[in-house]
């Protein structure tokens, strides 16, 4: 192995005294890993206990802590700035590395800034602990991602399957986020990666994606990226308008990041709708109502939605 194969582990971690050992476990022996950086953000539980364990029983863990919970874009950029490795990756706290993944993910990294592969994924209450693919046989691989590929897999199309790439957790070449002096957008909480990797791929990045490896996803039904509030939501929607006034844009890449930003708008308005019903800030509801037309629409379809649940179904059950 040589030093141009090393690969950092950063890792953040938030209350995941349950899981940290197994995160960190599935990669610290591997021949290629010789960072594995965990930055708690500022646990409630003994996730700091575990990890001073961790960081004594293995040389090659170092841990770091927020001063303030801040989200995991804060407790990444800590862990960034502390890499020496020739590749980067992110591993969530609940998650794991089957052996051989980064093996497999450097046999494609010749001439690439970014090797990504499809994740498996275990529902965390199957108590069978059944694994399926986030992609699968709906893709293509290998396959060369480009940034309108990426921003469109992001986008909710009825009738059709949404490929989710903002998911994919790849190594990333440590050179190329020094030279364009890149991190994580602190204050998101939702959609961090995906507004990363756009920016990666604006700046002219190559991403790469190959079949599953290895990386597993634990589905949580309390996980951050499936409960949304308003506030995340604006962030990651004002990312992308942020992100289109990027000169270097072509007219179709600008058009995708506007439509991403309209499919959040609308649960923007939908959530401000239904909580200014519920005070009576009637006002507020007016302006959800009148935002754009799409979200208008948006909120007819889960007011039926919502209806046939409350009120059709409840009778049918009696």
């Amino acid at each position: 192995m040589s030093e141009n194969d090393t690969i950092a582990v950063i890792i953040a971690a938030y209350n995941a005294e349950k899981t940290i050992t197994r995160a960190v476990e599935s990669v610290v022996n591997d021949k290629f890993v010789n960072q594995v950086i965990v930055v708690d953000d500022c646990s409630t539980d003994n996730t700091m206990q575990v990890l001073t364990c961790l960081n004594a029983k293995f040389s090659k863990v170092s841990i770091f802590s927020t001063e303030v919970n801040s989200g995991p874009g804060k407790a990444r950029n800590i862990a960034l700035s502390r890499a020496t490795s020739k590749w980067v990756t992110v591993l969530d706290s609940d998650d794991y590395i089957e052996t051989g993944r980064y093996e497999k993910l450097l046999a494609y990294s010749e001439g690439e800034d970014l090797i990504a592969d499809d994740k498996f994924r275990i529902n965390e209450t199957d108590p069978l602990a059944r694994k399926t693919k986030m992609l699968g046989d709906r893709q293509d691989f290998p396959a060369i991602i480009s940034l309108s590929d990426f921003i469109e897999s992001n986008i909710t199309k009825k009738g059709e399957f949404r490929k989710e790439l903002g998911f994919i957790k790849p190594i990333i070449k440590r050179q190329f986020l020094e030279k364009y002096n890149l991190s994580y957008q602190e204050n998101m909480r939702l959609g961090e990666d995906y507004e990363f990797y756009c920016r990666c791929l604006i700046l002219g990045a190559k991403l790469k994606l190959i079949e599953a490896s290895g990386y597993v996803a634990i589905v949580r039904e309390n996980s951050l990226s499936g409960n949304h509030s308003k506030t995340d939501l604006i962030h990651l929607r004002d990312c992308d308008y942020a992100l289109a006034k990027i000169k270097s844009l072509s007219s179709q890449e600008r058009k995708l990041l506007l439509r991403h930003a309209k499919s959040i708008n609308m649960k923007i308005q939908w959530i401000c709708f239904y909580s200014s019903i519920k005070n009576k800030r009637y006002k507020t509801t007016i302006k959800s109502i009148t935002n754009s037309f799409s979200a208008f629409i948006f909120i007819l379809k889960n007011l039926r939605t919502q209806f046939f649940i409350r009120v059709v179904k409840r009778r049918l059950n009696k």
